[in-house]
């Protein structure tokens, strides 16, 4: 014991100089290779810290979600993108079975509890005859789903969908009309035949 306490140790290995409850510490240093790692770890930090949080070479969060957000958009909507809100936009939705299927997945997520599964009504107005309330023209479709309409009765989306899922469920309504499903029965004015879907253009993909 009294070689313990001198600082020997019988297997050989240098034994600190302190003693705590009879408990010696070997004098067994933290690796140099260590040193490094835990020196770097706190350079890394530091430097993530100016370089992403403190320097505008880093772009904002913001900013990064909004370029995601615009590649995500430009793979979801292609050409369609950069067609004009309007009736040439609502012409080439009703012509590809593409569009009309996005925009059937949109309206069955947010207009099918009003207007039925398939435009039929129930607390809302029948999609598929020639009778509307609020729509004269193929371009009202886009302010009633942006604005809503019978003060409040039809809700404003302008919150919940952007331009392009808009113009992709007025779409895919408006060639609903002429179905004529069994379901609520006509309400307003019947109104003159909306233009001819536009059939021949092609996404960039397609040549």
């Amino acid at each position: 014991m009294a070689d313990h306490q001198g600082g020997g140790d019988p297997y050989g290995k240098q034994i600190e100089g302190h003693s705590y409850d009879g408990i010696q510490e070997y004098d067994n240093p933290t690796p140099a290779w260590w040193h490094v790692i835990f020196f770097c770890t706190i350079m890394f930090a530091l430097l993530y810290t100016l370089v992403v949080h403190l320097s505008p070479m880093w772009p904002t969060r913001e900013a990064r979600f909004a370029k995601a957000r615009d590649r995500a958009l430009e793979l979801q909507f292609a050409e369609l993108r950069t067609v004009p809100m309007g009736e040439e936009k609502l012409r080439i939705i009703m012509g590809k079975d593409k569009w009309l299927d996005m925009g059937q997945s949109i309206y069955k997520k947010n207009c099918a509890l009003c207007h039925g599964d398939d435009g039929e009504g129930k607390i809302g107005p029948n999609q598929t005859d020639d009778y509307y309330k609020n729509i004269t023209q193929l371009t009202d479709f886009i302010d009633v789903i942006t604005n809503g309409a019978a003060n409040g009765a039809m809700p404003a989306n302008k919150t919940l969908l952007d331009e392009n899922e808009i113009a992709l469920v007025a779409g895919y309504v408006a060639s609903l009309r002429g179905k004529n499903l069994p379901g609520r029965p006509h309400e307003g004015e019947e109104i003159p035949p909306f233009p001819a879907p536009i059939t021949d253009v092609k996404s960039p993909s397609e040549g």
